[in-house]
């Protein structure tokens, strides 16, 4: 059976030890031969593989023939030419203080010199030893020039997100990335990978001649698996968990796209499978949430609280996509570009492009839902998972008293900060939420011929058609999912169908009122 690695990103340890590798190297071959540019950036989410592209190209410019025996560069390569690498690991590099910070990258560049076998000066700033490095690395090339390569480099700056001191850590690394400009003449080549991008106006302002190719539509595919490669180079272990599961290779492929596909780096590139995900359900033989196993990150938890985001509709324009600025996050992006949201679809508008986002799995879709949920309310988890599981029997068992009583178990425990302010949206928002991750089929604002329906969730043999008022009685609501029809749209479902109709109080900020209603026939 192919053996599976999910936890070894060094490429020369991958082939010399037999672990399966995907081919990425003639997509690699386009940046790195020089006839593109030389300086590169791209963004990924995390655990998609960027360590063990960088890896390979370090291994590439070393020279390391033996490790390319077989992939597509090999024949593609001029392996009589080696350049020095500085491959910088910035992953590690997440402290509370700019101070702790700075001492840790010079005990980082010291270790570096060592086994480069240079020497530093370690008591000069941090980007003048990045310099003198670059250029004493360049001296030792015959042809002037070495190689940089940089993993994670936002990391430093991700775990101060959020916070008042992130403006200190931008202006620390600010300086040192922009010594790679500078520097351009003695890089043969450059590549940068994180999960974020920070807009012109602040790291990367000093780095205006680096090729973002983060949403470049020959890069989608560079990280994670395509379906092909999956059916490609794993056959025996699509069959090995086919047969763990109970299904034929094809169902079992099929639940493979259900649970990890789905992430597009381009609007016009195929999806791609999360590979660390692929590689535990392999080895475990089950279909379950890894990547998401750790929580998700605090700094966007804290965002989302001040500002509820209706997951079931978001959209974003291109300018918004691909960058912002640290001190003033936006959430949308942030989802996006840390892999919790992906491009569904795009619609071209007068002068810019309109991005559609949704989650890009159900192994996403679970892990963050469930995580939200008591964030969102204030519950504590074993609390929170408990209302959810009532609330799932409930509507199972089409019993909408106890489904009511299960919602206010969370609405009961919001605190009154939890947002900037109240809308109808923000409790729609929580009620999604909360159906979402017990695994309703749940739709907002679902358009029919006469208006949109705030909420649809299906289960089987039952549809609920809900609406919402804040400080409105709840015969408002219902007199609106009457008076404008929504039930016809469900008309021939074959399903039984309640109307519900909710009220909020914004001073009680809980369900005071409901109205419910099951359509003959």
């Amino acid at each position: 059976m192919e053996k599976v690695a999910t936890d070894i990103y060094t490429f020369a340890r991958l082939r010399e030890e037999g672990f399966t590798y995907i081919d990425k190297t003639g997509i690699l071959h386009e940046m790195a031969s020089g006839e593109s540019g030389a300086q590169f950036f791209i963004a990924r989410p995390r655990r998609f593989g960027k360590s063990l592209a960088v890896s390979t190209l370090k291994s590439l410019f070393e020279g390391r023939r033996d490790l390319f025996q077989g992939l597509a560069i090999e024949s593609m390569w001029d392996w009589s030419k080696k350049w020095p690498v500085l491959h910088l690991d910035m992953g590690t590099m997440q402290y509370d203080t700019v101070e702790n910070l700075d001492r840790a990258m010079k005990d980082y560049f010291r270790a570096q010199a060592k086994a480069l076998g240079i020497e530093v000066d370690s008591g000069r700033l941090i980007p003048e030893i990045f310099r003198d490095m670059i250029r004493t690395l360049a001296a030792k090339s015959s042809d002037g020039r070495c190689v940089v390569l940089i993993d994670e480099y936002d990391k430093p700056l991700l775990k101060a997100l959020n916070t008042k001191d992130v403006i200190k850590f931008r202006d620390y690394l600010k300086p040192l990335y922009g010594v790679l400009k500078y520097e351009e003449p003695s890089q043969r080549f450059t590549f940068i990978t994180g999960v974020s991008k920070f807009s012109k106006v602040s790291i990367f302002s000093d780095l205006n001649n680096l090729n973002d190719w983060t949403m470049h539509p020959g890069m989608a595919t560079l990280f994670g698996y395509t379906h092909e490669e999956v059916l490609k180079y794993f056959p025996e272990r699509i069959h090995a968990l086919a047969e763990a599961n109970g299904l034929d290779d094809k169902g079992a492929f099929d639940e493979i796209v259900r649970w990890y596909d789905g992430y597009r780096f381009h609007p016009a590139a195929e999806p791609v499978i999360n590979p660390v995900s692929l590689g535990q359900c392999f080895q475990n033989r089950e279909f379950n949430d890894y990547w998401s196993k750790t929580a998700v990150p605090t700094f966007l938890i804290n965002i989302l609280k001040k500002h509820p985001l209706d997951f079931s509709s978001v959209d974003i324009t291109d300018n918004r996509l691909e960058a912002y600025e640290p001190e003033n996050p936006d959430i949308t992006t942030l989802l996006y570009q840390t892999g919790y949201l992906t491009i569904k679809g795009f619609r071209k508008m007068i002068g810019m492009r309109k991005y559609d986002l949704g989650f890009p799995n159900q192994e996403v879709q679970n892990s963050f839902v469930t995580r939200l949920a008591p964030a969102y309310t204030g519950l504590e988890p074993a609390r929170a998972e408990s209302a959810q599981l009532a609330a799932a029997e409930a509507l199972y068992e089409h019993d909408v008293p106890k489904f009511i009583k299960a919602l206010k178990a969370f609405f009961a425990n919001i605190p009154y900060n939890l947002t900037d302010r109240q809308n109808e949206q923000m409790w729609q928002t929580i009620v999604y939420v909360v159906l979402k991750a017990i695994g309703a089929g749940v739709q907002s604002e679902v358009q029919t011929n006469d208006g949109r329906i705030d909420m649809v969730a299906e289960v089987p043999g039952e549809i609920y058609i809900i609406e919402f008022k804040l400080d409105r009685p709840a015969s408002e609501a219902m007199d609106q999912i009457k008076g404008k029809e929504y039930a016809g749209k469900y008309a021939l479902s074959k399903k039984r169908i309640t109307l519900i109709g909710i009220s909020f109080s914004s001073e009680k900020r809980t369900i005071v009122e409901e109205l419910v209603e099951e359509l003959e026939g």
